[in-house]
């Protein structure tokens, strides 16, 4: 693939994807879409949450399962999903990032952010407590992800 560069004289596109659009299509999306684009448009892409094409595999839902788990029997749990993100995440990574600095630099922001939503479930497990704010910051470190 040939590196385009971002005019800087053409009007501004953003483009937002998310979910089974970052999951299953993030070579198509990099490859065919952005580059054509780059021919008339300066491009921001801005990306949400990934997915998969099985929904409960998905980013968002894994979280708010995580955060469902904090005060369930199943208290604890929510370790296990946490590493599972973070794999599918560094996995993602591997295969899609070409550049050993990025990729370097990226896994670890990647393992950070997984890092401080388990602190902050073991937290809410101690107190007993998910509030509906709590769940917001759950559920919206899989922006923090993307």
């Amino acid at each position: 693939m040939t590196l385009k560069s971002n005019p800087t004289d053409k009007p501004i596109l953003v483009l937002k994807f998310g979910g089974t659009s970052v999951g299953k299509f993030v070579q198509n999306i990099c490859s065919q879409i952005i580059p054509d684009l780059l021919n008339t448009h300066r491009v921001i892409v801005v990306c949400s949450a990934r997915s998969t094409d099985v929904k409960t595999k998905g980013t968002t839902t894994r979280l708010v399962k995580a955060a469902d788990t904090v005060l369930g029997e199943s208290a604890g749990s929510h370790q296990q999903i946490v590493r599972d993100i973070l794999d599918d995440h560094l996995e993602a990574t591997e295969m899609n990032i070409k550049d050993e600095d990025i990729k370097r630099e990226l896994s670890q922001s990647l393992t950070e952010v997984c890092r401080r939503l388990q602190v902050f479930l073991e937290a809410a497990e101690v107190i007993n407590e998910v509030s509906p704010k709590s769940k917001d910051v759950i559920v919206g470190t899989g922006e923090k992800l993307a």
